[in-house]
């Protein structure tokens, strides 16, 4: 782990203990196996991002901070390939984009976009690649809402034609 990943994974506000104290807390409250199901694999690089920041207090500075994962720009970039699509409603939950409504008829286009069935959902879902499921639980859509909290995104308007 090198200095970009570590403050990329806690986004300490400053180079000191207590900032990153703060930041490390923040983190645990976010990703703690007893909060979050899927928290013990980010948490043990949370610890592992702490313990290497914590040796290298006062080495580091504010301009050293890593942006972490580009995810917000890989859910956009898929979002605009989907928009367009009529009948169908879009959500974010956590980091996955789930896509539901009237699916059948961009069947292809969904699969050229990366996403993924889950029948037991009756909807599509997109997430980054490199994701593997490691538990045997399911959960349902609303259990998956209540967790992770939900966003509908806005798909575009239909444009009306004039005769």
């Amino acid at each position: 782990m090198n200095m970009k990943q570590a403050t990329g994974v806690l986004k300490p506000e400053a180079d000191t203990s207590d900032a990153l104290k703060a930041a490390y807390r923040a983190a645990c409250k976010l990703y703690h196996p007893d909060i979050n199901p899927n928290g013990l694999e980010m948490m043990k690089l949370i610890n592992t991002a702490y313990e290497f920041l914590k040796k290298h207090i006062g080495k580091w500075s504010h301009s050293d901070r890593g942006e972490g994962p580009g995810l917000d720009s890989q859910l956009s970039a898929i979002f605009d390939k989907i928009k367009h699509m009529v009948d169908v409603n879009a959500e974010i939950c956590g980091c996955w984009l789930w896509v539901s409504g009237n699916t059948k008829v961009y069947k292809t286009q969904l699969k050229e976009a990366g996403f993924k069935w889950s029948s037991n959902k009756t909807a599509w879902y997109w997430h980054e690649a490199g994701y593997h499921k490691r538990s045997k639980r399911t959960f349902t859509m609303p259990e998956i809402r209540g967790l992770w909290g939900s966003e509908d995104l806005e798909q575009e308007p239909l444009t009306a034609f004039s005769a």
